[in-house]
């Protein structure tokens, strides 16, 4: 693998009203479908080799548009699911701060320190994503895709880079954005994150928030 691609799905209903998803299985609407049918367009032409994407529906109705346009099957990797968020799945932000206000402070502050109940922590999700990263990692494509979850974009980047935990706001990744991470040898290099060029003036709708 030379090229990894790392496409996050396309706009859902508890996106516009921030609520918390995790593992709930909650389809794209209808402007993220349309994000998605912009994005295969925009991978017609990469040289995609293999599409591997999470499981959930938003995820993979997002594959399943790149794989329209490009002519690739989808690959599962339960790996690349969102992360499990717990007794926080289904709320609203503002439910969470108002019930949990402790346990958000320290989500926004230090999400690396975060241990809710019933929910996966920033470290386990690391590892299980290490796991289907090595995995694929090992196919002989030289340009591949990952379609998945916000949480799980930015701890591929971490990961690949070899970056802490403690650096998981210090990037960000808007619904069906794009990023490209390049292999060098014996090591990766970010070449560019969340690239959002192939929405603009075809999108509208309101600002998108990281959420």
């Amino acid at each position: 693998m030379r090229r990894l691609y790392i496409l996050r799905h396309g706009e859902t209903q508890w996106n516009r009203e921030e609520i918390f998803r995790g593992t709930k299985d909650i389809p794209l609407n209808e402007r993220g479908l349309k994000q998605a049918q912009m994005a295969g367009k925009y991978f017609k032409d990469k040289g995609i080799q293999g599409i591997f994407s999470s499981p959930l529906k938003r995820a993979l109705e997002t594959a399943q548009a790149v794989g329209r346009e490009t002519g690739k099957n989808i690959e599962i990797v339960n790996e690349f699911t969102d992360i499990n968020f717990g007794i926080w799945e289904g709320l609203t932000v503002e439910e969470v701060k108002r019930v949990y206000r402790d346990d958000f402070e320290l989500w926004r502050r230090s999400p690396e320190k975060l241990s809710l109940q019933g929910a996966e922590t920033i470290h386990m999700v690391r590892q299980r994503i290490s796991k289907g990263l090595e995995r694929i990692k090992q196919l002989e494509y030289e340009t591949i895709l990952v379609v998945t979850h916000r949480v799980i974009c930015k701890v591929i980047v971490l990961y690949l880079l070899n970056i802490g935990n403690e650096h998981f706001w210090d990037m960000k990744f808007d619904p069906t954005s794009i990023t490209l991470i390049e292999r060098d040898k014996d090591r990766f290099i970010l070449t560019f994150s969340n690239d959002t060029c192939h929405l603009k003036e075809k999108d509208g709708g309101s600002k998108i928030k990281d959420f």
